[in-house]
């Protein structure tokens, strides 16, 4: 109604009064009406008041009839971009309020001199063309422009949000966070999706893409939104009193067959709004140290963010505490022995880091957060130089194994750190297996010249899901230490049994050991003894202490000649 009455009102304005049409003044009035309507809709969308440009155009066109007939072609062009502009800016539609009044306006010129002229007709009909196209037209290009939003705000493939739509949803909503409370920010990584993609197929991996997206749909509903935020990472954010019971359901229902949909694993981080952040870059910074903190937990496991917040200042914030954590404050180390199974005597102990900082004291969440502020190389050199001040009071007869990152062994600040005590041969260096996979120049010449000087060498997390043999082939290491995931339930299990028969041959032949980390019942302890493990390491045996716990071997297990001592392996020349 407001639309119609102020376009009558200019109407009748211009009848009343012939000779106000003529004022020059007053027609580029109207040419600046169209323009700035045009130009404003366009900028500021959003501004309801914009939604008249119906009326402002006949308004404009009773104003700009005045300079002659040959501006009714101007006339309708103008009027058609400003009607347009406004449905561009908000795909809104075109009434037939607006055109009629125009074709009115068009009108009074002929009503006023009781004449028309053939040019003056022909640009009429022109006119009238152009409104009878212009909603087919603005029709069609609402729902180009429709498509194009739409597919520039969703995943091609899943049709979940694309991570820039999700990044700036989740941006307007932890803007209103006091609003909205119950708020979780959750982070989807699928385990082992690479191996779908090389075994099955793309096609497969895509199929596979697809159904996780329709499942966390059916589960998150209308109570939140989903975003693709990698190749097999996804982002959910959900108001859920309860997020990591609803993280739970998720594995769950991605871990069925139901419907055909193939059973998949996952890791889950969370954050909470707006505990964890108030805008996107905090929040996905946060559910990604506790994604981290999930995944390096084990398979199907959920992490909430602990600790201080990623973006508070000063000593309230998550940087600022690790970095006095570097600096020696609040850490310490615990240490946890390796046991010989035919002696029952502790052969070394490994230290692992302990963090007494607020918030958290879990390990994996101060690595994780090492990892977001790219300090995970400082961290490690000080839990190295925190472990060596242990080794000089260590048991007799007793080794102390330290976990480092093989490429870190190439770091001058490693080899000052070395330098302190007085002698090393004592010392065992832990290398993961994934870390002897990288080809770093010069890794495995200096991993001899330390060989010479008397450190053992271990490769940690042996069957972890990496491959490297040929590394270790070369290495030498004097002790394989095999992951947890294949001790756990290896007396029921003849064929991990046949695996680790065959690695024992191998390591016998290198004048090597093997240890079994992760031994958590008498029934897994008693069938690595019978296979012949001779080093042994796990809750079962003795948990982590203070310097320096008493092991607590079962005494179910015979007792025989104490080992002899292991010796450090030959050094190999890098080839």
């Amino acid at each position: 109604m407001a639309r119609a009455t102020l376009a009558l009102l200019a109407v009748v304005l211009l009848a009343g009064d012939h000779q106000l049409s003529t004022i020059p003044l007053v027609c580029a009035a109207g040419f600046a009406i169209i323009a700035a309507t045009a130009g404003v809709q366009l900028a500021m969308p959003d501004t309801d008041w914009l939604k008249l440009e119906e009326s402002l155009a006949p308004l404009s066109a009773v104003l700009i009839i005045g300079l002659g007939p040959q501006r009714v072609g101007v006339l309708s062009i103008l009027w058609l971009a400003a009607v347009a502009s406004g449905v561009i800016a908000r795909g809104g539609r075109v009434g037939g309020a607006g055109r009629a009044l125009l074709l009115a306006s068009l009108a009074l010129p002929v009503i006023r001199d009781g004449t028309i002229t053939l040019p003056y007709a022909g640009l009429i009909m022109a006119a009238v063309a152009l409104l009878l196209t212009c909603g087919r037209m603005t029709r069609e290009l609402r729902g180009m422009l429709e498509r194009a939003r739409y597919a520039a705000d969703h995943d091609g493939l899943t049709e979940a949000l694309s991570r820039a739509a999700f990044r700036d949803r989740l941006d307007r909503l932890a803007a209103g966070h006091a609003q909205h409370r119950n708020l979780a920010v959750l982070l989807v990584d699928l385990d082992r999706f690479g191996t779908v993609n090389k075994t099955a197929g793309h096609a497969a991996g895509d199929a596979l893409l697809i159904s996780v997206v329709a499942r966390l749909h059916e589960l998150i509903g209308e109570r939140g939104f989903i975003g693709r935020l990698g190749g097999d990472e996804f982002g959910l954010v959900i108001a859920e009193p309860d997020p990591v019971a609803f993280a739970r359901r998720i594995l769950d229902r991605l871990g069925s067959e139901r419907g055909g949909a193939p059973a998949v694993s996952a890791c889950i981080g969370i954050a909470l709004i707006p505990r964890d952040g108030h805008d996107a870059e905090v929040l996905l910074r946060s559910v990604d140290v506790a994604l981290r903190v999930a995944k390096r937990t084990g398979r199907r496991h959920v992490s909430v963010y602990a600790g201080e917040a990623i973006s508070a200042p000063g000593a309230r914030g998550a940087q600022e505490a690790l970095e006095r954590l570097i600096e020696g404050e609040g850490l310490t180390m615990a240490v946890q022995p390796i046991v010989a199974t035919i002696t029952g005597l502790t052969h070394a102990y490994e230290a692992l880091a302990r963090f007494q900082a607020r918030g958290t004291s879990n390990p994996l969440h101060w690595f994780a957060l090492a990892d977001e502020f790219g300090l995970r190389d400082e961290l490690e050199l000080a839990c190295l130089r925190c472990a060596l001040k242990l080794l000089p009071s260590r048991p007799d007869g007793t080794l102390l194994s330290v976990n480092l990152s093989g490429p870190l062994l190439l770091d001058g600040r490693t080899d000052a750190i070395l330098a302190e005590p007085p002698a090393l041969d004592g010392l065992i260096l832990e290398l993961t297996e994934n870390s002897l996979l990288e080809d770093t120049p010069g890794l495995h010449a200096r991993i001899s010249e330390l060989q010479v000087a008397g450190v053992r060498f271990a490769v940690d997390d042996m069957g972890a899901g990496y491959s490297g043999l040929r590394q270790m082939t070369t290495v030498r290491p004097t002790y394989m230490k095999l992951d947890r995931s294949l001790i756990r339930g290896i007396d029921a299990d003849p064929a991990r049994g046949a695996l680790i028969t065959a690695l024992l041959g191998y390591a016998r032949q290198t004048g090597g050991h093997i240890v079994a980390e992760g031994v958590e019942t008498a029934a897994e302890l008693a069938a690595l003894s019978d296979l012949g493990v001779e080093l042994v390491q796990g809750f079962h045996i003795a948990r982590p202490g203070s310097p320096w716990p008493r092991s607590e071997i079962r005494p179910e297990l015979p007792v025989r000649p104490l080992l002899p001592p292991v010796a450090a392996a030959p050094a190999v020349a890098h080839q």
